[in-house]
């Protein structure tokens, strides 16, 4: 059995080891989104699928973008198409429900290049929240604190070694023009290592803070339900502090965190 967890950046398998089904292995590689799949990322998979002797073992996949059918399909036959028996393809927030609640009823939230939240009743999210995408919401997402900090930066409103540090990072490029690239926005994303750095300056401190406030406004206060909040994700993971006293703040409860969904979903796959 093989289990994947694919973002838009990155893609993380979980499989049996062949003729050892207690034994597992486990690999990174590119992110498989429905709208991005190309000819590149064909033959990378290919070769990766040949190279762990993955053919013809049932996979489990959760990824961002696979709310259509039509999403799903185009994954299902991507990975057909090496030899892999495709036994679902779910979202990556089914993913991140069963990790935390297997088959329990609570609320979970994705914080990493992108923010959403569900209510998940034990076999399906029943609710979804926030998820709208970089360009019209996201708040409180990798993207979302990345585009903050670049707009006090164009105005001029941080410490000057922060500064610095981001126009490095840009390489003493123009921000408006770079950011505007194919790969903009996860770039825009990548500055939460920045953010991540100067956590304790307080200018950085503020901005963490406003945008946890607005995913809890926009991706929790419209799921009426009182149960603690479990998070998956890479922002989650490394904000944990600063997302725990948001949410206290504002009435919430945080519960558990992982950076990653897939050994939660696999463990429970394995045991059924």
């Amino acid at each position: 059995m093989i289990v994947i967890e694919s973002g838009g950046t990155k893609s993380t398998w979980v499989f049996n080891l062949p003729n050892d089904l207690r034994g597992k292995d486990s690999f990174r590689t590119i992110g498989l989104h429905p709208q991005e799949l190309n000819s590149t990322k064909a033959e990378t998979i290919k070769a990766l699928v040949q190279e762990h002797q993955l053919q013809n073992q049932e996979v489990h996949f959760f990824g961002a973008g696979c709310e259509s059918e039509e999403a799903k399909v185009k994954i299902k036959k991507f990975l057909e198409a090496f030899g892999l028996d495709v036994q679902q393809v779910q979202t990556d927030l089914h993913a991140a429900c069963v990790a935390h609640l297997g088959q329990k009823r609570g609320m979970v939230g994705i914080i990493g290049t992108g923010a959403v939240a569900a209510l998940f009743n034990g076999e399906k999210v029943i609710q979804q929240s926030s998820g709208l995408g970089y360009m019209l919401g996201d708040e409180g997402s990798g993207f979302d604190i990345g585009k903050r900090l670049i707009v006090q930066h164009l105005n001029h409103q941080l410490p000057s070694e922060i500064t610095k540090e981001i126009d490095t990072y840009f390489e003493y490029r123009s921000i408006v023009h770079r950011v505007q690239e194919s790969d903009g926005r996860m770039k825009i994303a990548g500055l939460t290592k920045i953010v991540r750095k100067y956590s304790d300056d307080p200018v950085i401190f503020k901005i963490l803070k406003e945008a946890f406030s607005d995913f809890c406004k926009t991706a929790l206060l419209p799921i009426q339900e009182n149960h603690p909040i479990h998070f998956i994700g890479s922002v989650a993971y490394y904000f944990q502090e600063e997302l725990k006293s948001t949410l206290s703040s504002m009435g919430y409860e945080m519960g558990g965190v992982e950076k990653e969904a897939v050994e939660g979903v696999f463990e429970f796959l394995n045991k059924r």
